[in-house]
């Protein structure tokens, strides 16, 4: 079986490995921290194709569209103590009406909505001696805790950083997640679609006008699919650092490193190994689109010849008696 692939080659592919030298930040520099005794290895080129059985083809198109958001969705938690069930209440309450009021002289218009998570009571243990018995321990009522979730739909990207702050002056810290949302999706995925067939069309007729072949008499077989990646799940972690122990052991001295943050960074798929992208420039984080176009020929089997039909002749052998008589006549005698 033969896998074809739409090759765009240019003259940058020659300089990749400079270029991406220049422009490499901190989560690669730990990897080469790691990898400086390794042996350089300078890129080999590979194959590029393969091919299989004569008159057996298979096409893929693959194609990539990344889409700005539409709206957004942050979420934010709550989780608020206090000494009785109405103090509680009123402290969840004042924090968010305040969040609420401030979002009122906002340009850009934000819903808010309040999820419910839980209202528990909280115990202590209260510890009671007794002079002729063992001591108790007893659960009492402390307080009580409220947990909530402020969910924020916007539609510009810069205001979560206003919602963040906002939400910090009420001493609400913890952002659970950020979701993205995408409108019509049936006219992007339609898009890529299209732009696939016009290369898959492109590709059969180089195809067979070089190997002078008609595919149209050819049994044909056709497969896609669509897969899609949000930025909550391209995220990767890393930690930037280089330690250097100087020559504390050789002094016999106690070498205490610093602690190292980890952080976070987005990590979206690039235009490698896709014959075209949508959209190939990011500045922000985007809703990912991938579809895959698979189409295979090859020639219908032939069919077999009809053998001819062989006239079977059948000889049957009738028995007779016969009786001649003594003046000469024969005659026919039953069996």
């Amino acid at each position: 079986m033969q896998t074809t692939k739409l090759l765009l080659l240019t003259s940058m592919v020659f300089l990749g490995t400079r270029i991406q030298a220049q422009v490499r930040g901190n989560y690669d520099f730990r990897s080469s921290v790691q990898m400086q005794t390794a042996a350089v290895r300078l890129p080999q080129a590979g194959s590029l194709t393969s091919l299989s059985g004569p008159g057996n083809h298979t096409f893929s198109i693959k194609g990539l569209y990344n889409c700005e958001a539409d709206s957004y969705l942050a979420i934010f938690t709550i989780t608020q103590t206090g000494k009785t069930q109405r103090e509680t209440d009123s402290l969840v309450s004042s924090k968010i009406e305040a969040i609420k009021a401030a979002l009122t002289s906002k340009a850009t218009a934000v819903e808010v909505y309040v999820d419910m998570i839980s209202f528990i009571p909280i115990f202590e243990v209260e510890h009671t001696k007794k002079l002729f018995s063992k001591d108790t321990y007893n659960e009492i009522p402390k307080g009580f805790e409220l947990k909530q979730n402020l969910h924020f739909r916007y539609t510009e990207p810069a205001m979560l950083n206003e919602l963040v702050s906002l939400c910090a002056r009420e001493e609400i810290y913890d952002l659970v997640r950020v979701d993205y949302f995408v409108d019509d999706l049936a006219a992007k995925k339609a898009e890529l679609m299209a732009r696939a067939e016009t290369l898959l069309n492109l590709q059969l007729s180089r195809y067979q006008k070089i190997l002078g072949e008609d595919f149209n008499q050819f049994q044909k077989l056709l497969s896609d699919g669509f897969a899609m990646h949000y930025p909550l799940e391209q995220y990767q972690s890393y930690t930037a650092y280089c330690s250097n122990k100087l020559n504390v052991v050789q002094e016999n001295g106690t070498f205490v490193p610093a602690t190292k943050t980890t952080s976070e960074f987005y990590m979206p798929k690039t235009a490698k190994g896709y014959d075209f992208v949508i959209n190939s420039s990011l500045l922000k984080p985007v809703v990912q689109i991938e579809y895959e176009l698979l189409f295979n020929v090859a020639p219908k089997p032939e069919k077999p010849e009809k053998q001819a039909v062989k006239e079977v002749v059948k000889t049957e052998i009738e028995k007779q008696v016969i009786l001649v008589t003594q003046d000469g006549e024969v005659k026919k005698l039953p069996l």
